[in-house]
Protein backbone atom coordinates (compact mmCIF):
# COMPACT_ATOMS: atom_id res chain seq x y z
CA UNK A 1 0.00 0.00 0.00
CA UNK A 2 1.22 3.51 -0.74
CA UNK A 3 1.04 6.58 1.48
CA UNK A 4 -0.65 9.68 0.05
CA UNK A 5 -1.41 13.19 1.29
CA UNK A 6 -4.33 15.49 0.50
CA UNK A 7 -4.61 19.08 1.71
CA UNK A 8 -7.92 20.62 2.73
CA UNK A 9 -8.98 23.76 4.57
CA UNK A 10 -8.70 21.98 7.93
CA UNK A 11 -5.25 20.61 7.15
CA UNK A 12 -3.41 17.80 5.43
CA UNK A 13 -4.81 14.27 5.68
CA UNK A 14 -2.41 11.34 5.39
CA UNK A 15 -3.80 8.03 4.19
CA UNK A 16 -2.80 4.63 2.91
CA UNK A 17 -4.22 3.47 -0.39
CA UNK A 18 -3.93 0.24 -2.28
CA UNK A 19 -5.73 -2.26 -4.46
CA UNK A 20 -8.37 -2.01 -7.14
CA UNK A 21 -12.09 -2.59 -7.12
CA UNK A 22 -14.89 -1.20 -5.00
CA UNK A 23 -13.69 1.36 -2.42
CA UNK A 24 -13.35 0.21 1.20
CA UNK A 25 -12.73 3.00 3.74
CA UNK A 26 -11.29 1.96 7.13
CA UNK A 27 -11.25 4.31 10.15
CA UNK A 28 -9.15 3.88 13.30
CA UNK A 29 -9.89 4.66 16.95
CA UNK A 30 -8.30 6.32 20.01
CA UNK A 31 -5.41 5.93 20.48
CA UNK A 32 -4.60 4.91 16.96
CA UNK A 33 -3.72 5.69 13.37
CA UNK A 34 -3.92 4.04 9.97
CA UNK A 35 -1.62 1.39 11.47
CA UNK A 36 -4.64 -0.16 13.22
CA UNK A 37 -6.03 -1.41 9.90
CA UNK A 38 -2.83 -1.57 7.83
CA UNK A 39 -2.19 -5.33 7.95
CA UNK A 40 -5.84 -6.27 7.42
CA UNK A 41 -6.11 -3.58 4.74
CA UNK A 42 -3.23 -5.07 2.75
CA UNK A 43 -5.16 -8.34 2.56
CA UNK A 44 -8.43 -6.62 1.70
CA UNK A 45 -6.61 -4.78 -1.10
CA UNK A 46 -6.52 -8.05 -3.02
CA UNK A 47 -10.20 -7.45 -3.82
CA UNK A 48 -10.97 -3.82 -2.91
CA UNK A 49 -9.58 -0.33 -3.35
CA UNK A 50 -8.63 0.23 0.29
CA UNK A 51 -8.31 3.71 1.84
CA UNK A 52 -7.05 4.01 5.44
CA UNK A 53 -6.72 7.62 6.65
CA UNK A 54 -5.13 9.03 9.76
CA UNK A 55 -7.95 11.07 11.27
CA UNK A 56 -7.02 14.73 11.75
CA UNK A 57 -4.86 15.03 14.84
CA UNK A 58 -3.64 11.42 14.62
CA UNK A 59 -0.75 9.66 12.94
CA UNK A 60 0.76 11.74 10.14
CA UNK A 61 -2.28 13.96 9.49
CA UNK A 62 -2.16 17.61 10.48
CA UNK A 63 -3.07 18.76 13.97
CA UNK A 64 -6.39 20.66 13.89
CA UNK A 65 -6.85 24.01 15.60
CA UNK A 66 -9.56 22.67 17.92
CA UNK A 67 -10.49 19.27 19.34
CA UNK A 68 -11.94 18.28 15.98
CA UNK A 69 -14.61 16.09 17.44
CA UNK A 70 -16.94 13.56 15.80
CA UNK A 71 -18.91 15.71 13.34
CA UNK A 72 -15.85 17.62 12.18
CA UNK A 73 -13.92 14.38 11.70
CA UNK A 74 -16.81 13.06 9.59
CA UNK A 75 -16.77 16.22 7.47
CA UNK A 76 -13.04 15.88 6.96
CA UNK A 77 -13.48 12.30 5.77
CA UNK A 78 -16.24 13.41 3.39
CA UNK A 79 -13.87 15.96 1.85
CA UNK A 80 -11.33 13.19 1.32
CA UNK A 81 -13.94 10.96 -0.33
CA UNK A 82 -15.09 13.81 -2.58
CA UNK A 83 -11.50 14.53 -3.58
CA UNK A 84 -11.00 10.88 -4.50
CA UNK A 85 -14.27 10.83 -6.43
CA UNK A 86 -15.83 8.22 -4.15
CA UNK A 87 -19.56 8.22 -3.45
CA UNK A 88 -20.20 4.47 -3.19
CA UNK A 89 -18.17 2.38 -0.76
CA UNK A 90 -17.80 -0.17 2.00
CA UNK A 91 -17.16 1.42 5.39
CA UNK A 92 -15.21 -0.15 8.26
CA UNK A 93 -14.32 1.36 11.61
CA UNK A 94 -12.73 0.56 14.96
CA UNK A 95 -13.36 2.17 18.37
CA UNK A 96 -13.77 5.98 17.93
CA UNK A 97 -13.99 5.37 14.20
CA UNK A 98 -17.41 3.81 14.81
CA UNK A 99 -19.11 7.05 15.93
CA UNK A 100 -17.28 8.90 13.14
CA UNK A 101 -18.51 6.44 10.50
CA UNK A 102 -22.11 6.49 11.75
CA UNK A 103 -22.01 10.29 11.86
CA UNK A 104 -20.67 10.30 8.30
CA UNK A 105 -23.70 8.23 7.29
CA UNK A 106 -26.09 10.56 9.13
CA UNK A 107 -24.66 13.84 7.84
CA UNK A 108 -24.25 12.68 4.25
CA UNK A 109 -27.16 10.40 3.32
CA UNK A 110 -26.20 10.80 -0.35
CA UNK A 111 -23.31 8.39 0.25
CA UNK A 112 -24.14 4.89 -0.97
CA UNK A 113 -22.91 2.16 1.37
CA UNK A 114 -22.38 -1.39 0.15
CA UNK A 115 -21.69 -2.65 3.67
CA UNK A 116 -20.62 -1.65 7.17
CA UNK A 117 -18.07 -3.07 9.63
CA UNK A 118 -17.96 -1.97 13.28
CA UNK A 119 -15.09 -3.17 15.49
CA UNK A 120 -14.98 -2.85 19.29
CA UNK A 121 -16.80 0.46 19.41
CA UNK A 122 -19.24 2.34 21.62
CA UNK A 123 -22.35 3.92 20.11
CA UNK A 124 -24.55 4.22 23.22
CA UNK A 125 -24.99 6.97 25.79
CA UNK A 126 -25.12 4.56 28.73
CA UNK A 127 -22.40 2.01 27.96
CA UNK A 128 -20.70 0.86 31.20
CA UNK A 129 -17.26 2.44 31.43
CA UNK A 130 -14.45 0.71 33.41
CA UNK A 131 -13.85 2.31 36.81
CA UNK A 132 -10.46 3.88 35.99
CA UNK A 133 -11.97 5.62 32.97
CA UNK A 134 -14.96 6.89 34.94
CA UNK A 135 -12.54 9.20 36.76
CA UNK A 136 -12.88 11.31 33.62
CA UNK A 137 -16.15 12.61 35.04
CA UNK A 138 -14.78 13.61 38.44
CA UNK A 139 -14.05 17.36 38.68
CA UNK A 140 -10.40 18.27 39.27
CA UNK A 141 -9.27 14.64 38.98
CA UNK A 142 -10.07 14.15 35.31
CA UNK A 143 -7.29 16.28 33.86
CA UNK A 144 -4.68 14.86 36.25
CA UNK A 145 -5.79 11.32 35.47
CA UNK A 146 -5.85 11.74 31.72
CA UNK A 147 -2.49 13.46 31.62
CA UNK A 148 -1.11 10.44 33.45
CA UNK A 149 -3.00 7.89 31.37
CA UNK A 150 -3.01 9.17 27.79
CA UNK A 151 -1.13 12.45 28.05
CA UNK A 152 2.30 10.87 27.72
CA UNK A 153 3.91 7.94 25.93
CA UNK A 154 4.33 5.86 29.09
CA UNK A 155 0.62 6.09 29.89
CA UNK A 156 -0.42 5.22 26.35
CA UNK A 157 1.97 2.25 26.38
CA UNK A 158 0.40 0.93 29.58
CA UNK A 159 -3.12 1.33 28.18
CA UNK A 160 -2.18 -0.21 24.83
CA UNK A 161 -0.56 -3.28 26.36
CA UNK A 162 -3.44 -3.70 28.83
CA UNK A 163 -5.90 -3.73 25.93
CA UNK A 164 -3.89 -6.07 23.72
CA UNK A 165 -3.96 -9.80 24.38
CA UNK A 166 -0.49 -10.39 22.95
CA UNK A 167 1.43 -8.03 25.22
CA UNK A 168 4.77 -7.75 23.42
CA UNK A 169 7.29 -4.96 23.07
CA UNK A 170 7.40 -5.68 19.34
CA UNK A 171 3.73 -4.85 18.88
CA UNK A 172 4.14 -1.69 20.96
CA UNK A 173 7.16 -0.57 18.91
CA UNK A 174 5.09 -0.77 15.72
CA UNK A 175 2.27 1.19 17.34
CA UNK A 176 4.67 3.74 18.85
CA UNK A 177 6.08 4.76 15.45
CA UNK A 178 2.85 6.61 14.72
CA UNK A 179 2.81 8.70 17.92
CA UNK A 180 3.97 12.32 18.05
CA UNK A 181 4.14 14.63 21.12
CA UNK A 182 1.39 16.88 19.77
CA UNK A 183 -0.65 13.85 18.79
CA UNK A 184 -0.38 12.41 22.29
CA UNK A 185 -1.76 15.60 23.83
CA UNK A 186 -4.53 15.73 21.21
CA UNK A 187 -5.37 12.10 21.99
CA UNK A 188 -5.71 12.99 25.66
CA UNK A 189 -8.07 15.89 24.94
CA UNK A 190 -10.31 14.09 22.50
CA UNK A 191 -10.37 10.90 24.62
CA UNK A 192 -11.39 12.92 27.67
CA UNK A 193 -14.11 14.68 25.71
CA UNK A 194 -15.49 11.45 24.26
CA UNK A 195 -16.00 10.07 27.77
CA UNK A 196 -17.35 13.20 29.42
CA UNK A 197 -19.82 14.02 26.63
CA UNK A 198 -21.39 10.61 26.11
CA UNK A 199 -24.97 11.68 26.75
CA UNK A 200 -24.89 14.81 24.60
CA UNK A 201 -22.80 13.61 21.66
CA UNK A 202 -23.81 9.97 21.33
CA UNK A 203 -27.60 10.28 21.36
CA UNK A 204 -27.79 11.15 17.66
CA UNK A 205 -25.43 8.26 16.91
CA UNK A 206 -27.51 5.81 18.94
CA UNK A 207 -30.67 6.99 17.20
CA UNK A 208 -29.28 6.07 13.76
CA UNK A 209 -28.76 2.37 14.54
CA UNK A 210 -32.32 1.19 13.87
CA UNK A 211 -32.29 2.88 10.45
CA UNK A 212 -29.16 1.12 9.15
CA UNK A 213 -30.27 -0.90 6.15
CA UNK A 214 -26.93 -2.21 4.82
CA UNK A 215 -25.32 -5.53 5.70
CA UNK A 216 -23.39 -4.98 8.92
CA UNK A 217 -20.60 -7.07 10.46
CA UNK A 218 -19.64 -6.42 14.10
CA UNK A 219 -16.19 -7.55 15.33
CA UNK A 220 -15.31 -8.01 19.01
CA UNK A 221 -12.42 -9.29 21.12
CA UNK A 222 -13.25 -11.78 23.86
CA UNK A 223 -10.98 -10.10 26.42
CA UNK A 224 -11.61 -6.44 25.49
CA UNK A 225 -11.07 -4.54 28.79
CA UNK A 226 -12.82 -1.38 27.56
CA UNK A 227 -16.05 -2.62 25.96
CA UNK A 228 -17.50 -5.96 27.07
CA UNK A 229 -18.94 -8.43 24.58
CA UNK A 230 -22.38 -7.42 25.87
CA UNK A 231 -21.88 -4.05 24.13
CA UNK A 232 -21.30 -5.82 20.83
CA UNK A 233 -24.38 -7.97 21.42
CA UNK A 234 -26.41 -4.85 22.09
CA UNK A 235 -25.24 -3.28 18.83
CA UNK A 236 -26.21 -6.48 17.00
CA UNK A 237 -29.72 -6.29 18.44
CA UNK A 238 -29.99 -2.60 17.57
CA UNK A 239 -28.95 -2.92 13.90
CA UNK A 240 -31.47 -5.00 11.94
CA UNK A 241 -29.98 -8.17 10.46
CA UNK A 242 -26.43 -7.51 11.67
CA UNK A 243 -23.91 -10.24 12.54
CA UNK A 244 -21.55 -10.34 15.55
CA UNK A 245 -18.20 -12.14 15.25
CA UNK A 246 -16.24 -12.75 18.46
CA UNK A 247 -12.48 -13.36 18.35
CA UNK A 248 -11.22 -15.47 21.22
CA UNK A 249 -7.90 -14.74 22.90
CA UNK A 250 -8.16 -11.20 21.50
CA UNK A 251 -8.24 -7.83 23.25
CA UNK A 252 -9.49 -4.42 22.14
CA UNK A 253 -7.43 -3.83 18.98
CA UNK A 254 -9.16 -6.52 16.92
CA UNK A 255 -8.02 -5.52 13.37
CA UNK A 256 -4.44 -5.17 14.57
CA UNK A 257 -4.38 -8.34 16.69
CA UNK A 258 -6.14 -10.62 14.19
CA UNK A 259 -5.57 -9.04 10.74
CA UNK A 260 -5.71 -12.22 8.67
CA UNK A 261 -8.88 -13.51 10.34
CA UNK A 262 -10.51 -10.07 10.18
CA UNK A 263 -9.75 -9.70 6.48
CA UNK A 264 -10.97 -13.22 5.73
CA UNK A 265 -14.19 -12.74 7.70
CA UNK A 266 -14.90 -9.41 6.02
CA UNK A 267 -14.35 -10.86 2.56
CA UNK A 268 -16.48 -13.91 3.36
CA UNK A 269 -19.25 -11.74 4.80
CA UNK A 270 -19.43 -9.51 1.74
CA UNK A 271 -19.12 -12.30 -0.81
CA UNK A 272 -15.41 -12.82 -1.61
CA UNK A 273 -14.57 -16.50 -1.05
Amino acid sequence: MSKELKRFKEGEISFLKGGEGEPFLLLHGIPGSAFTWESAGMLLAEHYQVIIPDLLGFGQSDMPHDDYYIENQARGIKQLLDNLGINKLYLGSHDFGGPVSLTLMRLFPDLTLNGLVLSATNVFTDTPIPLPLRIAGVPFLNTIFFKAMVGNKIGIRMMYLAATKEKTDASWKKFERHLTPSGIDFTRRIFQRSLSDLKTNYQAIEDTLRDIAVRTLILWGETDPFFAISVGERIRRAIPGSTLKIYYNTGHFVPEEQPSYVARDIMDFFGWR
